[in-house]
């Protein structure tokens, strides 16, 4: 036969109970946290994807490219000249 349940049973596992909501509380909080900054990281990287993109289809970055594939040349050359 089991043992009847006092008041102060009740009352410990009523605040363990509510000490585990709290945690889980917490726990969601950061989590959300976390998600928000994730997305907001996803936002700036798309809008950075955007921002490189329409910069390389503009006419000014066409007609610069033999400039700067010569720069990277020339540095390259330094590099493995030792300059």
């Amino acid at each position: 036969m089991t043992e009847p349940v006092t008041t102060t049973d009740w009352e410990a596992r009523a605040r363990a109970a509510e000490a585990r909501v709290q945690e889980l509380a917490a726990e969601r909080a950061r989590l959300w946290e976390e998600l928000q900054e994730l997305r907001s990281q996803r936002r700036d990287d798309a809008h950075y994807r955007d921002l490189a993109r329409y910069m390389e289809s503009t006419a000014s970055w066409r007609v610069t490219r033999p400039l700067r594939e010569a720069k990277r040349v020339y540095v390259t050359v330094r590099r493995f000249l030792g300059i």
